[in-house]
């Protein structure tokens, strides 16, 4: 049996180091000798709105602060237990303002507003909802079709498949232009596009006390998901 001493065992420790330090290593793939290409592509889905949104405005003026909050206040718990009754349709209320404006000749008045969001999954739920609430006292300010969220997270996937399949069929013609063949894809980025919607017009108009509570109009149109994908792509001979 031998036994070595602490001496001898850091030189048979440091000896071994040396050797490892003397192994070959790997290295890392010299793209020297590839051609390198620049790329970009996108792709495209198209498809239908499943989602209807209106904002509205409650809004009152009087020339005492609290009387006009009061006022809204009235009218947004009216329009909430309105609504209440419509499973159909998500509310959500929103943003509160108080303000006070001095015109140069006319006394000081205050304004208080709230916004309210309501959401329907066709337009059959909420566009008549929507009259009876123009009726009511509320200024329409905007009605919009869009995807959902759960819906676009689909659509973007295919989006990005079809903005790399272009890519690569963009990359194979031109290393074929060049007398080339694609390699490897070295880097590839994927990013997005905001939705591209037409955006319907819609205008509020005031009625008379009398005047039936026409619902407002809006056609769900055609809608794109856009993704875009860049990419360097290693050619060889």
């Amino acid at each position: 049996m031998r036994f070595y001493s602490r001496s001898m065992l850091f030189l048979l420790s440091a000896s071994s180091c040396a050797f490892m330090a003397m192994l070959p290593t790997a290295h890392a793939e010299d793209t020297s000798t590839f051609t390198k290409l620049e790329l970009s592509a996108s792709g495209t889905t198209d498809a239908a709105p499943d989602q209807l949104t209106a904002i509205f405005r409650a809004e009152a003026r009087n020339k005492n602060a609290a009387t006009a909050q009061q006022a809204v206040n009235a009218l947004v718990q009216k329009i909430t237990e309105q609504t209440g009754k419509n499973d159909a349709v998500q509310l959500a209320v929103t943003g509160y303002d108080v303000s006070e404006t001095r015109p140069d000749k006319d006394p000081a008045f205050w304004t208080a507003t709230q916004r309210l969001s309501l959401k329907a999954q066709n337009g059959n739920a909420l566009l008549p909802l929507a009259g009876q609430l123009q009726a009511n006292g509320l200024i329409l300010e905007s009605l919009d079709w869009s995807i959902s969220d759960d819906k676009r997270e689909s659509l973007l996937l295919d989006a990005e498949k079809n903005a790399v399949a272009e890519l690569k069929k963009q990359a194979d013609t031109v290393a074929a232009s060049l007398g080339l063949h694609v390699v490897r894809f070295s880097n590839v980025a994927i990013s997005e596009n905001p939705i591209i919607r037409p955006m319907p017009m819609m205008m509020s108009m005031a009625r008379s006390a009398d005047a039936p509570a026409a619902a407002p109009s809006s056609t769900a149109q055609t809608q794109h998901v856009r993704a875009n994908a860049h990419a360097t792509i290693l050619l060889g001979p």
